[in-house]
């Protein structure tokens, strides 16, 4: 059995679907297994038009590129009924999904609650419940999934059987390292947890000796939701605005905010803590437009990597170039990525 986490280097919306997506067909992994927090952080990628864009809150997304992955979720993770079955019924994957009993329920009231708290509106909330369920689930109120009626058809023991399995398994994380509750420098603009490699190995109860490997996924221009900094390097949001590089925020109705560089000094502090095997280098189109869907490296990209890798000690693998799926280069292999728009398409 072999193992590997994807984790955010940053604020969060760095690609960690996409990233976990290829890692399963580059490790042809059998099972893709959710961590983070819960229903709070959006997973995506864009078909080839780059129109059409296939999302999940409560999912992971590492199990897109694949007919036959299993797919869990982890005991630390919050789960949302409505949403997880919707999202099942929506991809017509009810038949490989199953969640740990112990994962703690998002409430209707713990959705309110969010939303008509001052404090989560001043910090730039999803207002999905997350943050109020986990805080009801550490002082022991929350339902867990045994609890759910609807959910008892997909309940397991995600810790035992992932720890048991002779297979290959993605743990996707969700959002940054730098929104981590106990990690960030921006308390109170942080994740309701921790979501880093540690924290994603606690979430689905996964021995450590079965890592294998810790891909850091780094946006090559850092964005955030909601309040907070950018470590040294400035917001450009307002500077972008109308361009290319404007991104819109998952959040609704505001700009997703956006930095002019990389912090040098927080990607070394994230390597470090999260013990990065690999980086998955996102959005080289935003720092390179020549690079755009591009399978070959343009010159400002090779001397981006060649900092990366003399600043961190640790190997570039993975390049997104575009919006589309399609646009990621494997440094270290000839990993190919299969056509989905069929499959999509007769799915739908």
């Amino acid at each position: 059995m072999s193992a590997f986490i994807v984790v955010g280097g940053q604020w969060g919306d760095e690609g960690k679907g996409l990233i976990s997506a290829f890692l399963s067909v580059r490790e042809k992994a059998a099972y893709t297994c959710r961590a983070g927090t819960g229903s709070n952080a959006e997973h995506g990628i864009y078909l080839q038009d780059k129109k059409t864009y296939l999302k999940t809150n409560q999912l992971p997304l590492g199990w897109i590129f694949s007919k036959d992955s299993q797919i869990r979720i982890g005991s630390g993770v919050a789960v949302n009924p409505e949403l997880l079955l919707q999202e099942m019924e929506r991809y017509i994957i009810n038949d490989r999904v199953l969640i740990d009993y112990r994962c703690p329920i998002i409430s209707k009231e713990h959705i309110a609650s969010e939303q008509n708290s001052k404090s989560m509106q001043g910090i730039g909330s999803t207002f999905s419940g997350t943050g109020y369920c986990r805080s009801d689930f550490v002082l022991r109120k929350a339902k867990q999934a045994r609890d759910i009626e609807v959910l008892k058809p997909y309940i397991t023991d995600v810790t035992q059987e992932i720890n048991r399995i002779d297979s290959t398994i993605i743990i996707e994380s969700s959002q940054g390292t730098f929104l981590s509750l106990a990690v960030s420098s921006d308390y109170p603009n942080t994740t309701s947890d921790n979501v880093t490699t540690n924290a994603a190995l606690d979430d689905v109860g996964m021995n450590w000796q079965k890592l294998s490997g810790v891909v850091l996924v780094v946006k090559a221009l850092p964005t955030r939701e909601g309040a907070g900094g950018f470590g040294t390097s400035s917001d450009i949001t307002n500077q972008i605005a109308g361009t290319r590089l404007a991104e819109a925020s998952s959040i609704g109705g505001v700009a997703r905010r956006k930095a002019d560089s990389i912090d040098w000094k927080l990607l070394k502090y994230a390597v470090e803590i999260n013990g990065a095997t690999e980086i998955a280098l996102t959005f080289c189109d935003h720092y390179d437009e020549n690079i755009t869907d591009c399978t070959s490296i343009t010159r400002p990209i090779i001397e981006l990597i060649e900092r990366i890798e003399k600043i961190t000690g640790v190997p570039v693998t993975i390049l997104n170039t575009g919006k589309s799926y399609k646009s990621v280069i494997d440094l270290v292999g000839d990993t190919k990525i299969p056509d989905i728009e069929t499959w999509y398409t007769e799915k739908k």
